[in-house]
């Protein structure tokens, strides 16, 4: 499944991550490359003479010692700070709650500040709506096995535990769209697994209004 466009503020933010390690990892493999070459065409055999033997070197050590363990602390940092902002729950009260529940084998979603609930049936995909440019809180959890949230667009997933709830916010951005079976279960969970797939539709303010609205009056 491609991971199609980013949808909150939070996947652009691994978005930025994920490319400064590949640029990273493409810099550092460049390097090891043309060091490689050099040693091998500069210090290739010529005749039966033994090469200079050089028993130590302090100075080179010490530089091939503490640069990766430079990049490697700075990119724990990166990837700590990123965690830190993915994972976390802003103080103030968000634009909109949602309570994920996961089963064998769909989806609930309820509102509860709106008394809308969006409940999924035997393999029938699930509607997850939500407002554009607006913070939402999930809160999320199982009633019976390990299930996985997971939008590719928000470029992460949570794991739904059976008795607990876990909550994190996201900032969705302004690109609305509706986006078919994006919401999956990444952990297996039984028979059915495949079927836990769910559509994800971002709508303007005014248009989640109108449909909950209407969909407060058909609950």
């Amino acid at each position: 499944m491609t991971p199609g466009p980013a949808l909150t503020s939070e996947a652009e933010t691994v978005d930025r991550v994920w490319s400064a390690f590949l640029v990273s990892a493409a810099v550092i493999a460049a390097l090891v490359i043309v060091l490689i070459l050099y040693c091998v065409v500069r210090y290739r055999r010529r005749d039966d003479r033994l090469p200079v033997q050089t028993r130590q070197h302090i100075p080179t050590e010490i530089v091939y010692t503490a640069v990766p363990l430079l990049i490697v602390i700075v990119l724990f940092v990166v990837t700590f700070v990123t965690t830190r902002t993915v994972n976390r729950v802003h103080a103030a009260e968000p634009d909109l709650v949602v309570d994920v529940t996961g089963f064998q084998w769909n989806w609930r979603f309820d509102y509860p500040d709106l008394g809308v609930t969006v409940n999924g049936s035997e393999r029938e995909r699930t509607e997850l709506v939500l407002p554009s440019e607006s913070t939402v809180r999930f809160r999320v959890t199982s009633v019976d096995v390990i299930h996985s949230f997971w939008i590719p667009g928000f470029r992460y997933k949570r794991d739904l535990i059976p008795g607990e709830i876990t909550e994190f916010d996201v900032d969705v951005l302004d690109h609305t769209g509706t986006f078919p079976s994006s919401g999956i279960c990444a952990e297996f969970c039984g028979l059915d697994h495949a079927y836990m797939r769910f559509d994800v539709r971002i709508v303007t303010p005014t248009e989640f209004e109108l449909w909950a609205a209407q969909a407060e009056s058909t609950t």
